[in-house]
């Protein structure tokens, strides 16, 4: 068994074509899942408008993590939670949410809130795990039986 390279998270950029890549690999699988009309899946345009902060793991310089928080109206919201399947289980989704946890912190919220979904169990197995709750909904978004809804106090 080969020793996992070093991974530096950093600040990134949808606009980064690494990362829209990312993107567009979560997207697919995603849509494959749950149907494009059943996902809320912010744009490179939406996350940039937003001002999300999005940080990125970076294994040899490849991309292979990503993840952003937005700002909202008294909650912070986790978007695009995303790592290689190749990058798995290597605590790495677990750095990225604690930075973007802290980072909310930083502008003011301590409600963090996301939404994922129901074939998602590893997700939402960590979610759990770092100390999420479930909730009904929250936000702007419908209960549509597919959603699963978390909240966090930090």
């Amino acid at each position: 068994m080969h020793t996992p390279m070093p991974v530096n998270i950093q600040p990134i950029s949808p606009a980064d074509a690494q990362v829209q890549l990312l993107i567009s690999k979560l997207d697919h699988f995603q849509i494959e899942l749950y149907g494009r009309e059943n996902c809320h899946l912010d744009s490179i345009e939406t996350l940039l408008k937003s001002g999300a902060h999005m940080l990125g793991a970076f294994s040899n310089e490849q991309l292979v993590g990503m993840g952003a928080v937005k700002i909202m109206s008294g909650y912070a919201e986790i978007k695009r939670m995303y790592v290689e399947e190749s990058h798995r289980g290597l605590g790495i989704a677990e750095n990225i949410l604690s930075r973007l946890e802290a980072y909310a912190v930083e502008q003011g919220e301590n409600r963090i809130c996301l939404e994922t979904g129901i074939y998602h169990q590893a997700a939402m197995g960590l979610y759990k795990k770092l100390g999420y709750k479930t909730i009904d909904q929250f936000g702007e978004y419908k209960i549509n039986g597919l959603s699963v809804f978390f909240e966090k106090w930090v």
